[in-house]
């Protein structure tokens, strides 16, 4: 677990400061986690936001992008899986998801080429492969609590089908796409988009929800 500074006293550092030698706690060996979110009675640390997006582009293979804005929808994120989390452990909902991320992990190895490159690029983002593995376990948990909580809701009428199809359809149309299937013969791919896109909007209710009931906090200097 790791030792939040931040809630120290300047008296009780002095004091750690003493017993640990005077350099142990020198101004550049000190890192001041700031809280960027609370929510409830627990935090968000800038330290946590920062390694989301670190995560994130090196999964990506991207540059890491640390401007405020980011910061803030990363924090958006990191409350939205924080509220899930606590569903999950509230519901004590059963998500076996360890193989899942050893695959998913598998596959942005191979992308990094050889496994030399791929250590490179964990340096290169300044991130473990346990704070990838764990971004990955996240994000799967989070989807298995989606589709657990929120399908057997969903409810989708042949009607239903036929207009998302047609919606579908008009929207390839306008792309200018030539090869449009017929309703029969794309129809489990209809009511599979149809469905996902009930479950995104009943997630996305869900959450509103949930932030409406508990005190969310954002330190907006942590976000300029």
């Amino acid at each position: 677990m790791r030792a939040r500074i931040l809630f120290m006293t300047p008296s009780l550092l002095m004091m750690i400061a003493a017993a640990l030698g005077s350099e142990a706690l020198s101004g550049a060996d000190v890192i001041l986690d700031r809280i960027a979110v609370t929510v409830g009675k627990q935090v968000i640390t800038e330290g946590e936001v920062a390694r989301d997006l670190r995560v994130a582009a090196f999964l990506d293979q991207k540059p890491a992008d640390l401007s405020g804005a980011e910061k803030r929808k990363a924090a958006d994120r990191l409350v939205d899986q924080l509220l899930i989390q606590q569903e999950i452990a509230f519901s004590r909902i059963p998500l076996p998801v360890e193989e899942d991320a050893a695959r998913m992990l598998a596959q942005v190895k191979s992308q990094y080429g050889s496994d030399a490159e791929y250590q490179a690029g964990l340096v290169r983002y300044h991130i473990t492969e346990a704070e990838a593995v764990e971004h990955l376990l996240t994000g799967v948990r989070a989807l298995r609590f989606t589709d657990l909580r929120f399908r057997p809701e969903i409810d989708i009428s042949e009607d239903d089908l036929r207009d998302f199809y047609n919606q579908l359809s008009e929207e390839g149309r306008k792309r200018g796409d030539t090869n449009i299937p017929t309703f029969e013969a794309s129809r489990a791919d209809v009511e599979k988009f149809a469905i996902g896109q009930r479950i995104t909007i009943a997630l996305d209710r869900w959450l509103g929800a949930q932030r409406t009931q508990t005190q969310i906090l954002y330190r907006d200097q942590v976000f300029q």
